[in-house]
């Protein structure tokens, strides 16, 4: 009776009831405009199920039993048909983003016609979802940008980007239209804003137009996302640096908001350590946040606010016998940056739209150096922007700007001169400490006016002017900007750019304790060629060739300081070969070549810039095994840095103390020699677990993954007789955790 009654419940209970199903959940986007496309026709394949996306680009397949399907993604009226290949696991609901190769527009004119917009040479748009997915950055997308020909970095600790011959001060960094005071946590550990919220990242390395770049040979524009999911999501990550939170929802139909933060935790736990010279007594820890709303006020206004703020802090104690008096005791160091902007985008009429803005940004830092050097900087900056676009024509549109800017700040206490670049006499023990208590009052105007025009089918050009003034410095800055591009019949665009690129003094330089306030600004001239090519629907090359001529530049000199009376040159020709199929592949080759020298005074040679770095070859790749395996690599080599070699040196008494015997460097040829070469793999493996209401991801990375020693500079001893070299990161393997509902 037993068994009987078993087969009696087998046979009356639905077979569904025994079923091992998954669901999926997925988004059709065009790769071409990164937008969802409505109405595509989605098939499975193996069950013949047909489904269209809805509104937001969105479909939903349900009961799908385990195993391997082919979906089969077209489009009304489009020929082409893409196929993406899905895993299904019982049980569990996947929410794929797939990219195809359409490109719909619900007003075609008009978008076909911003499409065609002659564009700035040498801008490089990269998406998060790829950058993050970069190995050796733990998913940190400004920590990606060295992967792109053109860019380099001093050495792995350092996040100070080199683009095209130039330094980290010559960089300007916008986020959603806001100064960011520094983009890297203790000059680059971590990035000071979140990835999550990242939508992409614009890289302008030279030639660009007349509406960006007051005091900047190079623009790094980062965009946040302007749109949530109508459910609240969030996203919580964990790793062995810090841990963050992102929060995003919508607020009613128009609108949308996030909130992220981050923190480091490990003086949490980790109190102060002692060494050798002393103890560390506050731990190195950091923070920051980033906050947005938007709202559609109507279908031609557009308001959004957005806040963003970080900091660090760490403090130590030196009191060890081998250490000098001048840096002996209590040191801290503390910064912080504030930003925050209203901003309201218009259609005026038709043919007119307004972008209008109005920004806070504030950089704080609090530095204790000994018993001796101190220095306290405060400097808000205020900017009102608008910028207006008008549509003359199809083929014809004209654009403004006008920021106004007010830059009050302070700064007190003791401390030396800067020293210049590359100026390795310099030594802060023997340098005059000179007090410092400044109240400065910068005014900035700027204005451009710019012209796109589409000449012929196959020609169009970008031309303008910029105009600066700075009261700090007295001048009016004339630049003019442009450019020339050529549709080639072979699916090739050629550009050619010109432009005019002046910078003011930076602060210290200007001061009128530690500087000199009769400065003016230095000068640029920028030649770019480029050449682009669309070898398939996946894949592009980029060739690029650019001169920046320089002079005008500031440079320290015995008796005023500083002066305007340097000289340089920076060349140097890019390949960056790129590919992408979907979500399933990405990978890029690059390579760039570049040579920059200065000559800091009139009577003296030309010299290698402290930022040379003639060879950089960049191959990265991510591919997904399956919809949740993730695989990826980079390999980078970098030609060492110059430097200056110590070749002998000298027994001299104390200036301090004439009573002691000190050794003294002599130095060889400014830049004469160079580090060793760089070169690095990384490998990231993720996973990411799908649940029913939410995914589980980890990733592992291994950082230099074969343990290559590269040098990061020479320690010497006391006289000099003997030097040990000091290395960079060894293998490290590096753990992440990430939650998202």
């Amino acid at each position: 009776m037993k068994y009987l009654l078993y087969l009696i419940i087998l046979f009356t209970i639905p077979y569904t009831a025994f079923s091992q199903t998954g669901s999926i959940d997925g988004t059709i986007y065009s790769r071409k405009t990164d937008r969802p496309l409505v109405g595509a026709i989605v098939e499975v394949i193996e069950t013949e199920e047909v489904i269209n996306t809805d509104e937001n680009g969105k479909f939903s397949i349900t009961e799908l039993p385990d195993g391997k399907y082919t979906l089969s993604i077209s489009y009304p009226n489009y020929d082409y048909t893409d196929k993406v290949s899905i895993v299904i696991d019982s049980g569990k609901k996947i929410t794929p983003n797939i990219y195809v190769d359409f490109e719909v527009y619900e007003l075609e004119k008009v978008e076909v016609r911003t499409q065609r917009q002659p564009k700035t040479v040498t801008k490089k748009s990269i998406q998060s979802k790829e950058i993050t997915r970069l190995p050796g950055t733990a998913g940190d997308a400004l920590r990606a940008l060295p992967a792109i020909p053109g860019i380099g970095v001093a050495n792995d600790f350092s996040g100070a980007l080199y683009i095209r011959g130039g330094s980290d001060e010559d960089n300007l960094y916008y986020f959603d239209r806001v100064p960011v005071g520094y983009p890297y946590h203790f000059g680059g550990l971590v990035s000071s804003l979140s990835s999550e919220i990242i939508d992409r990242i614009d890289v302008y390395a030279g030639g660009y137009g007349a509406e960006y770049g007051v005091d900047s040979q190079a623009v790094i524009d980062i965009y946040s996302q302007d749109n949530s999911p109508k459910d609240l999501r969030g996203k919580a990550n964990l790793n062995l640096l810090f841990s963050e939170g992102l929060l995003q929802g919508k607020i009613g139909e128009n609108g949308y908001w996030y909130a992220a933060g981050r923190r480091s935790y490990i003086d949490l736990f980790i109190g102060s350590i002692s060494f050798a010279t002393g103890s560390i007594t506050a731990f190195p820890r950091f923070w920051d946040y980033q906050f947005k709303v938007g709202y559609d006020l109507s279908e031609k206004h557009q308001l959004f606010l957005n806040l963003f703020a970080s900091g660090d802090k760490f403090a130590l104690k030196l009191d060890g016998n081998n250490v000098d008096e001048d840096f002996r005791g209590d040191t801290s160091f503390e910064s912080g940056f504030e930003g925050a902007g209203f901003h309201l985008r218009s259609s005026l009429t038709d043919k007119l739209t307004s972008y209008l803005s109005l920004t806070r940004s504030n950089f704080l830092f609090d530095i204790n150096f000994g018993p001796a050097l101190s220095l306290n900087v405060d400097a808000p900056n205020y900017t009102l922007r608008e910028d207006l676009t008008y549509e003359l024509s199809q083929r014809h549109r004209l654009e403004s700007g006008l920021i106004i800017g007010l830059e009050p700040g302070e700064v007190s206490g003791t401390f030396t001169r800067i020293p210049d670049e590359g100026e390795v006499e310099y030594d802060i023990r023997f340098e005059e400490k000179i007090n410092i208590d400044e109240y400065v009052r910068g005014q900035r105007i700027e204005t451009y006016l710019q012209d796109r025009y589409i000449l012929l089918p196959f020609v169009s050009v970008v031309y303008g002017i910029r105009l600066d003034y700075f009261n700090r410095i007295d001048q009016l800055s004339l630049q003019p900007r442009g450019s020339l591009q050529i549709e080639l019949p072979n699916s090739s665009e050629l550009q050619f750019s010109y432009g005019i690129y002046n910078q003011t003094p930076i602060p210290a330089q200007l001061s009128n304790s530690v500087g000199n306030p009769n400065l003016k600004s230095s000068h640029a001239s920028h030649y770019i060629i480029e050449l682009k090519r669309q070898l398939s629907q996946d894949t592009e090359i980029k060739m690029a060739v650019y001169y920046k001529d320089l002079f005008n530049l500031v440079t320290s000199d015995d008796i005023l300081v500083f002066l305007n009376q340097g000289v340089g040159y920076a060349q140097g020709t890019e390949v960056f070969l790129r590919h992408q199929s979907g979500d399933k592949f990405f990978g890029w080759l690059s390579y760039a070549y570049a040579l920059s020298k200065r000559r800091d005074r009139i009577d003296e040679p030309y010299r290698f810039y402290s930022f040379d770095q003639t060879h950089v070859a960049t191959i990265a790749a991510s591919y997904n095994l399956t919809p949740t395996w993730e695989f990826g690599m980079k390999w980078q080599y970098r030609t060492g840095n110059p430097f200056t070699p110590v070749v002998d040196a000298i027994r001299i008494p104390d200036p301090r103390n004439f009573g002691r015997i000190i050794y003294t460097p002599i130095y060889g040829e400014k830049n004469s020699e160079r580090l060793p070469p760089y070169h690095r793999l990384d490998i990231r493996i993720s996973k990411i677990f799908q649940f029913n209401n939410w995914d589980l991801g980890i990733f592992l990375e291994f950082l230099n993954a074969y343990n290559r020693k590269n040098l990061l500079d020479y320690r010497y001893e006391d006289d000099y007789s003997d030097k040990t070299a000091i290395n960079q990161l060894p293998f490290i393997p590096y753990l992440g955790i990430t939650a998202a509902f």
